[in-house]
């Protein structure tokens, strides 16, 4: 299959495809005259990439993913990945309860301006070492 046939059929731009064999995600295809042959297996891994990268999973992380010589070591890599990707969505969940909940006191917050009164300025100063920007 040509590369627009194969972005057809997994549902993602030829440039995708082109992006994840640059980044070591997808295996380079052969060539005939120049142009690049896909076997059908690459629409699934595709299929299977998009799914990861839908859940957040990072490409680098990816290429760990489908690294290996054996399938029980892209097993063990898939099953490692999901389980750090997993933690890292608990602390961001983690977070934005946090932040729901200081909004619901400013919400709740009477103080029509006074500053001393104020939820905004009675709250402690949060430690901001523990919080991650992105």
């Amino acid at each position: 299959m040509k590369i627009g046939q194969v972005a057809v059929e997994a549902g993602v731009p030829a440039s995708a495809i082109r992006f994840y064999e640059s980044a070591g995600v997808l295996p380079r295809p052969a060539r005939r005259n120049g142009v690049r042959e896909y076997g059908p297996e690459v629409v699934e891994q595709l299929r299977v990439l998009r799914f990861f990268r839908s859940a957040g999973v990072s490409t680098q992380a990816i290429a760990v993913m489908f690294a290996g010589a054996s399938p029980v070591t892209k097993a063990r890599n898939r099953h490692e990945i999901v389980l750090k990707r997993m933690a890292e969505l608990d602390e961001v969940i983690t977070e934005a309860r946090r932040m729901r909940r200081r909004l619901t006191k400013l919400l709740a917050c009477d103080c029509r301006g006074d500053t001393k009164r104020c939820v905004i300025f009675k709250e402690k100063r949060p430690d901001w070492s523990r919080r991650r920007v992105c």
